[in-house]
């Protein structure tokens, strides 16, 4: 008989699946269109242009610059040398100078800030990518769990809707019992509370399911979700265990020992603040004599220079910034391992959750599977006088009780199963 049940419920969601909205709709819809991922699209994009901007910086930059500067004692337009000091020769001077010219300044030698930070920003722009992977994954589960629990009242309702007929059967058959005078009217008034009861509880369902389409509509942006799309669900026991799970092959893993390394390198840049820094600066331009006699005379000229610069005192304030860098990568490590028990505490979860659920589905068919035959019998018992309605109505309760239990079941069992799917990142595999 169970067999039966399935193998009609199998059908019918089957029958109702033609132009219904699947899961894999849903889910590329919410990949695409949710703001979650957005984000995440965006933040992996800055971090690429952070890192083109580090790498970028080790050439250094040109500039145009200028200046305009008034004095109080004229001062020649460029430095005065030995030839212009000779007998019969004059010197230009302004006390209004003005500048232009193109400038290269590029780091020589930073200590290693310049390639610690160039590290910095590439592991950054790897965690972004681990960190999209799990958005993804989290969504993914998201989406799925709100489609299980919505196709779990949709089959809900449908059970339901056929208990409700089965009542109005009964009813009618009650209805012609009483105008034969076979039956009291009071078996019509209870079978009467009953419908109504029913009929009730398949409006709650259908409350319940516009609610989560809705839900599934938000985070998804799917612009009409319509009936569900059946998913064969087959429950069964599922063998696996933490000593199978490769750690370094997942992202929350990787995104953890890369910000471990962010945290050295972090270290490094810090501690290369200590020492020397060379830059190298070239410059070429014009200086201009703007006062009143000579307004654009002017004298070219160009340098090139190596500045040389170390810090040997600044009250402590580079210590502590590598203290606070080492701090930061311890903790990391404890980040890390704070990640692995959290992780074995998830998975002993789901895994608990998966075999309850399959103990309680396995449970709840074979008692619908008794309560069917106790149902029968119970009806050819009414029909014959020998016992009541209350009886037989007990039992049909039962019947849909247990029915509504092993669907619940099977679809907390599937959920479990999806979400130890996203525990190991196989969401989208």
């Amino acid at each position: 008989m169970q067999k039966k049940y399935l193998s009609l419920m199998t059908l019918l969601l089957l029958q109702s699946s033609l132009g219904a909205t699947s899961l894999s709709e849903l889910v590329e819809s919410g990949l695409k269109h949710n703001s979650v991922m957005q984000k995440s699209n965006l933040q992996t994009e800055l971090m690429k242009a952070k890192r083109k901007e580090s790498r970028r910086k080790q050439f250094g930059e040109v500039d145009v610059v200028g200046s305009y500067t008034h004095y109080n004692l004229p001062r020649t337009l460029a430095p005065i040398v030995p030839s212009a000091l000779s007998p019969g020769s004059s010197v230009d001077t302004t006390q209004d100078l003005f500048t232009t010219g193109i400038q290269y300044t590029v780091p020589l030698f930073t200590g290693g800030a310049l390639e610690q930070q160039v590290r910095i920003d590439e592991i950054a722009e790897q965690m972004s990518h681990s960190k999209k992977k799990l958005s993804r994954e989290e969504l993914i589960y998201n989406i799925r769990s709100f489609y299980l629990s919505a196709l779990s009242l949709q089959e809900l309702e449908t059970a339901q809707k056929h208990y409700v007929n089965a009542l109005q059967k009964l009813k009618a058959k009650i209805q012609s019992a009483v105008n034969l005078g076979k039956k009291a009217k009071i078996d019509l008034l209870k079978v009467n509370n009953d419908l109504v009861q029913a009929r009730g509880n398949v409006a709650k369902t259908q409350s319940a399911l516009a609610m989560l389409k809705s839900n599934l509509a938000a985070i998804t942006h799917y612009k009409k979700i319509g009936r569900l799309e059946a998913l064969e669900v087959k429950p069964t026991s599922q063998n696996v265990s933490i000593e199978q799970v490769d750690f370094n092959k997942l992202e929350r893993f990787k995104l953890q020992d890369m910000e471990i390394e962010k945290g050295k390198m972090v270290e490094k840049r810090a501690k290369a603040s200590q020492k020397p820094q060379v830059a190298l600066a070239a410059y070429a331009g014009y200086n201009y004599d703007l006062d009143q006699r000579d307004p654009f005379e002017k004298e070219s000229l160009w340098q090139i220079a190596l500045n040389f610069k170390w810090n040997i005192f600044d009250f402590g304030a580079a210590s502590a910034k590598v203290e606070q860098a080492k701090i930061a990568e311890l903790q990391a490590l404890v980040q890390r391992k704070s990640t692995d028990e959290g992780f074995r505490k998830l998975f002993a979860k789901a895994k608990s959750e998966i075999e309850s659920a399959y103990a309680d589905y396995r449970a709840a068919a074979s008692q619908y599977n008794l309560l069917q035959e106790t149902q029968k019998i119970e009806e050819a018992r009414y029909d014959t006088g020998i016992s009541t309605l209350n009886d037989l109505l007990l039992a049909k309760s039962k019947t849909e009780l247990a029915r509504a239990q092993m669907i619940q079941s099977k679809y907390r069992y599937q959920n479990g199963v999806f979400y130890l799917e996203y525990l190991l990142e196989r969401g989208e595999k």
